[in-house]
C-alpha cells in the first residue's frame, strides 16, 4: 500500500509540473526510513510497479545490501543528475559506471571448455542453460558445472570480437604459454574468437572458472592492449526520480534539489524531524519541499489513546513548535512559543526568522 501510494503521489505531481507555469523543477522524491527492512520491502513493491521503469529508482539501502560506497555515490549520481556516466569496455564491451577507483573492467567472464578440450571465454548473456535447468545467477554456479552456451558471433545482443591477429598484437601467445604452464588453472587467458559452429549455434561445455574482465586480461602479466581507461567516457540518460534512502547514510547529503520527502515511520522528535527536513529545505533550496508519513498503523481506541496522550505530557519531552528547543514542561514550552525568535506570529522579535 505504501509504494502505490508514493509511485501514485509522484506521478501525479510530474503530469501537473508537465502543465505548471509557476514551478517547473523537475520532481525528485526521496522515500526515506530508520529501518532497512521497512525500505527494501516498499523498494521492492516500487519496483514491481508497471507505471515505473527500474531506471527511474536510485538506491541507498543501508548496511544490509550488497552495496559498496561506489555503488551509493553513483545511484545518488543518478537521482541528482538524471544520468548515468560510464565507460564501455573495449575487450567485452561491458558497462562499467565511472569510478575513480576502478581502472579495469569489472564484468564477470566466464571460462569454459568444451568436449574437445578448447578453453574460450563467454558473456554471462550467451549461456542458455546450467545443468539442464533454467539459468540461475552465476554466484550459483560451480566449477565443472555443465553449461549450455551460445556461440554464434556475431551475437545479436552482444557486438562482434577481435580476430586472432588482432589477440597476437595484444600478447595472446604469451597467455597462452602461461595458460598451459598452469595447467588452466591460473587467472590468465582471453577474450578471443569463439569456435566455429557448423551444426549448431549452442554447445555443452563444463565451467572451468569465472572472475571479472579486468583480471583476465591483466596488464602487469601479459596484455598490451587498450583497457578500460583507455575508453571515453560516456553519459547516458536515466530519470531518476524517486531515491530510496537509509537514515543512516544520509548524513552530510546535499538535497536540497529535491521536491518531496516520505517518510515511511512516523518521526516523534521535532528535533529529529527538522534535522531530517531541513536537508532538503536548505540554503540552495529552489523552491518549497513536501514532507509526508506514509505509514500504516493500528487504529488506537478512545481509552488507549488517552493513556498514550498522558504519557507523553508526563514524559518531559516538551518541544517548541518553532525553534524545536526542548523543555521541562509543556507550560515552559507554551510560554516561550510566544516569545520564539522563529515564530512568525511574534511581535517582539525584530527578525522572526
Amino acid at each position: 500500500v505504501q509504494g502505490e501510494y508514493i509511485v501514485n503521489s509522484v506521478l501525479s505531481e510530474i503530469d501537473t509540473r508537465t502543465d505548471s507555469r509557476i514551478d517547473r523543477r523537475p520532481i525528485k522524491a526521496v522515500v526515506y526510513s530508520s529501518s532497512s527492512t521497512n525500505l527494501n520491502l516498499v523498494a521492492e513493491q516500487i519496483y514491481g510497479n508497471d507505471k515505473i521503469a527500474p531506471e527511474n529508482i536510485a538506491e541507498m539501502v543501508g548496511e544490509n545490501s550488497q552495496q559498496t560506497v561506489e555503488d551509493m555515490s553513483v545511484e545518488l549520481s543518478r537521482f541528482r543528475n538524471g544520468c548515468r556516466q560510464g565507460r564501455n569496455c573495449p575487450i567485452c564491451n561491458g558497462w562499467n559506471d565511472l569510478n575513480e577507483r576502478v581502472n579495469t573492467c569489472q564484468n564477470i567472464l566466464l571460462e569454459v571448455r568444451d568436449s574437445s578440450g578448447e578453453h574460450f571465454l563467454v558473456e554471462r548473456e550467451r549461456v542458455v542453460r546450467a545443468d539442464g535447468e533454467p539459468l540461475s545467477i552465476y554466484r550459483n554456479w560451480v566449477v565443472e558445472e555443465v553449461l549450455e552456451v551460445c556461440i554464434r558471433d556475431p551475437h545479436p545482443l552482444l557486438p562482434a570480437r577481435w580476430t586472432d591477429e588482432v589477440w597476437k598484437g595484444y600478447g595472446s601467445q604469451k597467455c597462452l604459454q602461461m595458460a598451459s604452464k598452469d595447467g588452466y588453472k591460473g587467472k590468465d587467458w582471453y577474450f578471443g574468437p569463439l569456435p566455429n559452429c557448423k551444426s549448431s549455434d549452442k554447445r555443452i561445455v563444463t565451467l572451468q572458472k569465472w572472475q571479472r574482465c579486468g583480471a583476465f586480461h591483466s596488464r602487469n602479466r601479459w596484455y598490451r592492449g587498450p583497457q578500460l581507461v583507455d575508453a571515453p567516457i560516456k553519459r547516458v540518460k536515466e530519470d531518476a526520480f524517486i531515491l530510496c534512502l537509509h537514515s543512516g547514510l544520509s548524513h552530510g547529503l546535499d538535497l536540497s534539489f529535491v521536491t518531496h520527502i516520505f517518510l515511511l515511520e512516523p518521526i516523534d522528535d521535532a528535533a529529529l524531524l527538522e534535522q531530517v527536513t531541513s536537508r532538503a529545505h536548505r540554503l540552495g533550496a529552489t523552491g518549497p519541499v513536501v514532507v509526508e508519513t506514509v505509514n500504516a498503523w493500528v487504529q488506537l481506541d478512545d481509552a488507549t489513546t488517552k493513556i498514550v496522550s498522558d504519557q507523553k505530557k508526563s514524559s518531559g519531552n516538551a518541544v517548541c513548535e518553532h525553534c524545536f528547543r526542548t523543555f521541562d514542561n509543556m507550560s515552559k514550552a507554551r510560554l516561550h512559543e510566544k516569545k520564539c525568535p522563529r515564530n512568525p506570529c511574534c511581535k517582539t522579535a525584530g527578525d522572526p526568522f
